[in-house]
């Protein structure tokens, strides 16, 4: 299995063969890999995605154990989520900006936005 430096152990799925899903260590898509218990808040057939609640590092490869970061998205005005690379939260609808700290397009009177 490939599970790009973030877990120890997998197991053999032939749906996932089927669709061709797993993505082997020659970088191809075959083969019925699943990883098991990914680490480093990944997750992912091949621990390939950031868990919810965090962000894919551009400045790592995909292998790093530092590949994934915290989304800064504590307000209330988010739903806690993120962009993947940008790390750019996810708004609350109204709500816009890296941080969504200000009312979107249309709306006014942060924080109330309406």
């Amino acid at each position: 299995c490939n599970c790009n430096g973030h877990a120890h152990d997998c197991y053999y799925d032939p749906e996932v063969d089927r669709h061709k899903a797993s993505r082997s260590r020659e970088d191809k898509f075959e083969g019925g890999g699943v990883c098991i218990n990914c680490q480093h808040h990944t997750t992912g057939i091949n621990c390939e995605r950031c868990i919810p609640g965090y962000y894919r590092s551009p400045d790592h490869p995909i292998d790093s154990p530092y590949i994934c970061y915290r989304c800064n998205c504590e307000s209330d005005f988010t739903d806690g989520t993120c962009e993947d690379l940008t790390g750019r939260c996810y708004c609350k609808p109204s709500y816009t900006g890296e941080h969504c700290d200000a009312c979107a397009e249309g709306y006014l009177n942060f924080p109330h936005c309406y």
